[in-house]
């Protein structure tokens, strides 16, 4: 019996400690493909900003097209427009939520392009990539190393189905782009409504992309 007890009890130990290195095998599997998405989405970027920089031609509206043409594809733009509006998403109405989309997009856009602004030949090192308790978000570290100075940032990636993972959130300097505009959208949609938001949206945005 004991040696029967005691077969029976190594093995679960067998099974526990399979399954627990099968979980932390997948665990850091999936963490490397984050980190893996972001150096895909971001070597196109750091070549065109080198070929801007080499033409002389480094400048916002430049940098903001190399984002658009390679990162804004990799956003999943709705989920952060919806996290964004928050409380106030039921009081957009359907026809209205495609505008809010676009237009959190081009400042979301604009946040990675002032990142970026000052881009001179520096590295960009994709650094280490954490996963969420939930396994759905990963967070990925992301240094742009310059001669005079080191800029941070954590990016934020979201778990699709359909597109495994996709951008959503930037923290520079410890501070989230959507929290800040979750904050900043809630005050204004207190103040002007919904409509009032929108077209005040639309004026700053408008604004940027003629810079």
């Amino acid at each position: 019996m004991k040696v029967a007890r005691s077969l029976s009890t190594n093995l679960t130990c067998v099974v526990i400690i399979t399954v627990a290195l099968l979980i932390s095998t997948t665990v850091l599997a999936s963490a490397e493909e984050a980190k893996n998405k972001v150096k895909a989405v971001f070597s196109p970027i750091e070549s065109s900003l080198i070929a801007l920089k080499q033409s002389n031609s480094l400048n916002q509206k430049n940098i903001r097209h190399v984002l658009n043409q390679y990162l804004l594809p990799e956003v999943e733009t709705r989920y952060f427009t919806y996290k964004v509006l928050n409380k106030n998403m039921s009081k957009v109405p359907e026809k209205l939520k495609i505008e809010f989309i676009n237009e959190l997009s081009i400042q979301l856009v604009n946040t990675y392009s002032h990142l970026l602004n000052k881009y001179s030949n520096e590295v960009i090192n994709i650094g280490q990539a954490s996963l969420s308790n939930s396994g759905k978000m990963a967070m990925v570290d992301i240094t742009i190393i310059g001669k005079n100075s080191t800029n941070k940032a954590v990016v934020k990636l979201l778990q699709s189905k359909d597109k495994g993972w996709l951008f959503f959130d930037i923290e520079v300097e410890g501070i989230s782009l959507l929290q800040s505009k979750q904050a900043e959208i809630n005050a204004s949609f207190n103040k002007l409504g919904i409509e009032g938001t929108l077209l005040q949206l639309k004026k700053i945005n408008q604004k940027l992309l003629d810079d």
